[in-house]
């Protein structure tokens, strides 16, 4: 596992699994700057590491505007998430509502991203056409 410098306002830990890279987001902080800080990260070590699939959990107590929201649910394929499968996983069941709002914004975006309670059910998800998204030799 690797974390993110500490003059950022977040942290990243990111751990990799046999389909997906895994990233885990710590911050007091929230809004547009960190969120595409974060996130934007988080798409540079996709594509450094050569995944097209990412398990995204935040845990920030802290919640962002609509606005800043849809600004960076919009700006998620410039970010680099094109062509990349997105399992969000928000430990903060009360923002349940703003994610499926930015949900639905990357979406029609073009983004290929989904909202989970928990790891379990992102994990089925990330994993369930692993031999469809990824190169496999073979019959």
């Amino acid at each position: 596992m690797t974390e993110s410098p500490a003059e950022k306002p977040y942290t990243i830990v990111f751990e990799e699994y046999p389909e997906y890279l895994y990233a885990l987001v710590h911050s007091e902080q929230y809004g547009y700057d960190v969120l595409a800080g974060f996130l934007g990260q988080i798409a540079d070590e996709c594509k450094k590491r050569n995944f097209r699939k990412v398990m995204i959990e935040e845990n920030i107590s802290a919640t962002a505007s609509d606005e800043d929201v849809i600004r960076i649910a919009s700006e998620l394929p410039e970010l680099g998430f094109s062509g990349v499968r997105i399992a969000y996983i928000d430990r903060f069941a009360d923002q349940k509502e703003m994610n499926e709002m930015g949900q639905d914004v990357a979406v029609h975006n073009g983004i290929d991203v989904r909202i989970f309670p928990h790891q379990e059910e992102a994990d089925k998800w990330l994993s369930s056409d692993a031999n469809v998204k990824t190169n496999q030799f073979g019959s």
